[in-house]
């Protein structure tokens, strides 16, 4: 999946004088903005580290009921998978986290990354938490 921003900019002369562009803008509003616990980001620890993150609640689901030989089968198992987004500064984390690999957030909440892409130096983690209910 390619980068919504690619925050890298090339002249065609280097001897021409560099001129500020939206690239460059983007790339100093992701700190001035975006990670800024004023603004939008949010003070949370993880991994141990408390760092500003972006968390992007996604939904519950109930995974009661499964489909079995075309009808739907309802064993009331009572787990539940919550799906988050978390974005975070590439210098904030570290190297590239593989799949599956588990994150503490908040030193209680264990997610499994299900997806890390890097974003123009953000990196964006789709994660996942089964619990009982």
């Amino acid at each position: 999946m390619a980068p919504l921003f690619d925050l890298t900019q090339d002249y065609e002369n280097a001897d021409q004088e560099k001129r500020r562009t939206f690239k460059d803008f983007a790339s100093e509003d992701i700190s001035a903005v975006f990670f800024n616990g004023d603004e939008h980001a949010d003070l949370h620890n993880v991994d141990g580290k408390d760092v500003l993150v972006i968390l992007e609640k996604s939904d519950v689901r109930d995974h009661s009921a499964h489909w079995e030989a075309g009808a739907k089968q309802n064993f009331d198992t009572g787990l539940y998978n919550r799906h988050i987004i978390l974005y975070i500064r590439v210098e904030d984390y570290g190297p590239k986290p593989k799949q599956g690999k588990l994150l503490m957030l908040d030193k209680k909440i264990a997610y499994s990354i299900q997806k890390c892409d890097d974003e123009g130096g953000i990196y964006r983690m789709t994660m996942e938490r089964v619990r009982q209910g």
